[in-house]
């Protein structure tokens, strides 16, 4: 699902003239934000409920550079999702060539906002979150999905 199209601010170039590093996180934090919202677990939720979501881990990986005055993309993915976490995946495309520059892959719990401790999700929420998780997944999965930091074995830092 596209949850996002932005144009890359001047502020966003760095010393080396391109994209920072810290403002990819920006891109996919607006884009998980828009994606919230859609699956009906944003600010009407939580104001109604005093339930909400917390990121608990996540990993980004920097595949390309982005350069001044290109435009992004993000396209997202609720993996999965059980009584109390959700599994997303997020892509960030350059929208002039296409090519995919970063993905973020992310784990939230489900809490209540009056206790801060995780809670399971309202029985129909969850049942219209599998369903959405089921569909996308049916579409297709995103490559990259579980990639990990693994250091070469045998090379040290000298």
């Amino acid at each position: 699902m596209r949850t996002l199209e932005c144009d890359v601010d001047a502020t966003w170039i760095d010393i080396n003239d391109h994209m920072n590093a810290q403002y990819y996180g920006i891109v996919v934090y607006r884009a998980h934000a828009a994606f919230t919202d859609a699956l009906g677990l944003g600010d009407e939720y939580v104001r109604e409920t005093r339930l909400g979501k917390v990121v608990v881990q996540t990993a980004m990986t920097y595949e390309r550079e982005v350069r001044r005055g290109a435009r992004l993309a993000v396209d997202s993915w609720l993996l999965g999702v059980d009584a109390k976490r959700l599994h997303f995946f997020h892509e960030v495309r350059n929208l002039g060539d296409q090519t995919r520059v970063a993905v973020s892959e992310q784990l939230d719990l489900h809490v209540d906002l009056e206790t801060r401790r995780t809670t399971p999700m309202p029985p129909d929420v969850l049942a219209r979150l599998t369903r959405f998780a089921a569909e996308q997944s049916a579409a297709g999965r995103p490559e990259g999905v579980g990639r990990t930091i693994r250091f070469p074995v045998g090379r040290f830092a000298t």
